[in-house]
């Protein structure tokens, strides 16, 4: 573990601080996911003060399985040119995942929202989409209301939900614009 990177907290989900205090490093390493930090530009530039994570962002490339449920013209959505090929159903559909998404609970940064986290990802996202195309992108996040409304706010709608064996995750889905 970066020991630097333990100055980040997610009192709300202990997942998320032990992506970034165990996994982060690894995932850029093995380009599973390209890890984003969020810090203050002034502690960056006075190289005698200790860096503060004031939040960060994780994307990857995903795969969104649909279920047989969506009908054909959901798909063709997603798609963009059809909802078959070769006479079966799309079923797979190439995404941009924010897989991580989360404000350090240790700092008071009124100033960060999760809003700002968002339009990070999607600053990151336009990149990419730029560079090899791309038609949506996909977060999954735990079955909780508070959650799921902020997710809807920033233009996310919910395309499944996703049994877990410790908790039941929803997939929402946003479209690039």
């Amino acid at each position: 573990m970066n020991e630097w990177l333990t100055s980040f907290s997610c009192e709300k989900d202990e997942d998320i601080e032990l992506f970034l205090h165990y996994k982060a490093i690894e995932f850029e390493k093995l380009s599973k996911a390209r890890t984003y930090l969020v810090l203050d530009y002034e502690q960056l530039e006075n190289r005698e003060t200790k860096l503060i994570i004031y939040g960060y962002i994780s994307i990857a490339l995903k795969v969104l399985s649909v279920p047989k449920k969506i009908s054909n013209r959901m798909r063709k959505e997603l798609d963009g040119f059809s909802a078959k090929i070769h006479g079966e159903q799309i079923n797979d559909f190439a995404c941009y995942l924010i897989g991580q998404l989360s404000k350090n609970s240790n700092v008071k940064s009124e100033g960060l929202t999760g809003e700002q986290l968002i339009s990070l990802a999607n600053d990151v996202i336009a990149t990419s989409v730029e560079a090899v195309g791309g038609r949506y992108i996909m977060i999954e996040c735990h079955d909780e209301q508070k959650l799921i409304e902020f997710y809807k706010e920033n233009y996310f709608n919910e395309i499944a939900r996703i049994p877990d064996v410790s908790q039941q995750m929803v997939q929402m889905i946003r479209k690039i614009s």
